[in-house]
């Protein structure tokens, strides 16, 4: 099964597509000061439900990338009442931004597209103009096994701030998920898999969505559950 096929039924009753909720989000407005004429980016936009609540309220201009046609087409259906985005499909590496000509620059839970977290902040600091914010949301870790059998662990949040400001950002605020925000988010992904295959028995990717389903709960109660966190780092370029 495609990833793209998979992600959209696993996401498909979400608008919020990250572990986190839509009260702790609306902290961003302040802390990326939105208002009328910002210029935004976001990175791996998903539904773009940030950006477009932010364009409901303020007349932005803004920019979304994203890989995965079926939530493009669902953030066109849903075209806000004020602000004006425009939706880039494909690879986000294939988008060149002109230097320092965004206010605010976002990559929630889309870092992979760019490289990686340091390879994310460093693409996103280039695009935004000094006194801009540079905005970042990934995996954390909460502590270190004592045993650690784990390869590739996240740096934790305080690493992740020390990346952000080694990088020419002033880190000014930091935005957290909960367990619940977390667990919540992994059992939206479960749920409609699982509901998926129950009304898809005789679908010929019937088998890779449930091998791929599988592998994502057990990743989340074995790995992500008890070690890891999700963190956004809000920061100020210098």
């Amino acid at each position: 099964m495609d990833m793209q096929d998979y992600w959209a039924i696993a996401e498909a009753d979400i608008e919020i597509q990250n572990p986190i909720t839509d009260r702790k989000l609306r902290l961003l407005d302040d802390y990326c000061d939105i208002r009328d004429g910002s210029r935004v980016l976001d990175v791996g936009c998903g539904k773009a439900w940030l950006m477009r609540q932010w364009a409901e309220r303020h007349d932005i201009e803004g920019v979304g990338l994203e890989l995965n046609p079926a939530f493009v087409a669902h953030a066109r259906s849903h075209a806000p009442r004020r602000g004006r985005i425009d939706y880039v499909e494909g690879p986000a590496e294939s988008f060149v931004p002109a230097p320092a000509s965004f206010d605010v620059a976002l990559c929630l839970g889309s870092t992979f597209a760019l490289g990686g977290f340091v390879q994310a902040v460093e693409w996103l600091a280039r695009a935004v103009r000094p006194g801009g914010t540079v905005v970042v949301g990934d995996l954390s870790l909460k502590h270190r096994p004592a045993v650690d059998k784990h390869q590739h662990l996240p740096p934790d949040a305080v690493e992740l701030a020390a990346i952000m400001q080694r990088h020419g950002t002033e880190v000014g605020a930091m935005i957290s998920a909960s367990d619940a925000d977390f667990e919540r988010y992994a059992s939206h992904h479960r749920h409609a898999t699982v509901r998926w295959m129950l009304n898809h028995p005789d679908h010929p990717d019937r088998e890779a969505l449930a091998r791929r389903s599988d592998d994502e709960w057990t990743s989340y109660l074995r790995s992500t559950r008890p070690y890891l966190g999700w963190t956004i780092v809000v920061g100020h370029k210098l």
